[in-house]
């Protein structure tokens, strides 16, 4: 998705970001229904073989409409491949009726993929822990706004298909989190804790355009360069998206690991001086990190004034000349940290409170990072229900922020205005604030637009 409206909540229903999501997601149900039209049972040896490829049809046709369903909930639902132009004039759909049908694909699809350990299991597609995980997902969106069903057990039954699979976990040792990232970024498959991802490879070299992604390049640290060609050879960045206060304000800065990776506050200035970025709100040069193309050989030389062409390591692995615009970072749909959170907040509705269980997976997720346990750190959170939610409402910006989560997450537990309002009022009470600052006065446009 391309950087701007949306993220400012400024975009309408005729701006390229909107046309872009609408249109590729119905290009992909359209082609998983001509699969599913065309796929022939005769064509396989066993039942099994061919209900794979069909589950993993249902399962990427289930997963486009639940993105669809997250961005404007009620929307057409289209189960048969178009036959012509009269098959676009379809009114959208109740959204009971495009939660059941993404139940149903996927239901289908935890049953008859493979196991992630099965020799028939190939990395990087789907698997039936991913379709239990997206399930828990679906059941927990119910739960929330608009439907307000009550699905919590179900959310809990498959988060436990899972945890219990004696497979997934999470990336472990003191360096966890960061090489989780460094996987996704340099193309390594780590189905253990990144039950499904989207992935991507530059192969414009080759002549093959359209396989590359953008994440590391829209919203990548700042790298500057003297070449006179700077789109080519080069782990650019354009650093187009700044990071709130409030979200920064989340964090234990001196012990959470996850705060020095996802938000390192530094950049590449165009004489190659690797500087940082102390001032929170400088714009858009104080920017999300997680999915980093470079970082410094040496962290040292952050503290070194005007130095030149100092050392970098480029992170990411791409089968094509680095390019400033293209990149082969794969995007992170599910993870497992996700199931883990998800099966907390899940566990707290249904019991009035955090389980014992509930606070074990919320310590599992805190742990990686270096943090203490809940109830010893703040003992009031374990033994609440309402204080164990809004610590599990921080913990997920904290585990999941540029993953494309939270802006469901506000809008599924009614906080979005509220949060949004937080940050204007955070921002503009900045000492460093500047009303003529366009960079400033963007990142508080959400409230407005929603009043």
């Amino acid at each position: 998705m391309k950087i701007g409206g949306v993220a400012l909540f400024r975009n309408t229903p005729s701006d390229d970001e909107s046309f872009d999501v609408w249109t590729n997601h119905y290009k992909a149900i359209n082609l998983a229904n001509l699969f599913l039209e065309s796929i022939n049972r005769s064509s396989f040896d066993t039942d099994e073989a061919y209900n794979a490829y069909v589950a993993e049809a249902k399962f990427l046709r289930g997963l486009c409409y639940l993105t669809l369903s997250n961005f404007w909930e009620e929307v057409p639902l289209r189960l048969t491949s178009s036959k012509g132009q009269d098959d676009n004039n379809e009114p959208a759909a109740p959204l009971t009726d495009v939660y059941n049908s993404i139940i149903e694909d996927l239901t289908f699809a935890s049953t008859s993929l493979p196991d992630p350990r099965h020799v028939s299991y190939v990395p990087g597609r789907a698997h039936k822990y991913a379709a239990h995980g997206l399930l828990a997902r679906v059941y927990l969106k119910m739960s929330g706004y608009p439907l307000k069903e009550n699905h919590y057990s179900d959310v809990i039954a498959h988060c436990e298909a899972v945890i219990n699979s004696g497979f997934h976990g999470l990336e472990s040792g003191d360096e966890g989190y960061r090489n989780l990232f460094l996987d996704i970024i340099g193309g390594v498959y780590n189905p253990r804790e990144v039950l499904f991802e989207i992935s991507f490879d530059n192969l414009r070299d080759q002549g093959i355009n359209n396989t590359h992604g953008r994440l590391g390049s829209m919203n990548g640290l700042s790298f500057g360069v003297t070449a006179s060609n700077i789109n080519i050879g080069f782990p650019n960045g354009y650093a187009l998206v700044g990071v709130y206060p409030t979200l920064t304000g989340l964090y234990d800065q001196e012990n959470d690991k996850r705060f020095a990776w996802n938000i390192p506050s530094y950049q590449r200035t165009g004489t190659g001086d690797i500087t940082g970025i102390p001032n929170q709100i400088s714009g858009r040069q104080f920017c999300p990190a997680k999915y980093r193309r470079w970082e410094p050989l040496n962290y040292a030389d952050i503290d070194i004034e005007g130095g030149t062409e100092e050392p970098y390591v480029v992170l990411e692995n791409s089968s094509s000349e680095l390019s400033r615009n293209f990149t082969s970072v794969n995007y992170p749909v599910l993870r497992y940290s996700d199931v883990l959170l998800m099966y907390a907040e899940a566990a707290n509705e249904l019991n009035n409170g955090p389980t014992a269980m509930a606070i074990q997976h919320l310590n599992e997720v805190r742990f990686r990072a270096g943090l203490n346990d809940i109830a010893v750190e703040k003992p009031a959170v374990a033994s609440d229900k309402d204080f164990f939610f809004n610590e599990l409402v921080d913990e997920r910006a904290r585990e999941l922020c540029f993953e494309g989560r939270r802006r469901f997450d506000l809008i599924r537990w009614e906080l979005l205005d509220e949060k949004l309002k937080q940050v204007k009022i955070i921002v503009e009470g900045h000492p460093d604030y500047l009303s003529t600052n366009g960079d400033h006065v963007a990142s508080i446009r959400g409230p407005q637009n929603l009043i």
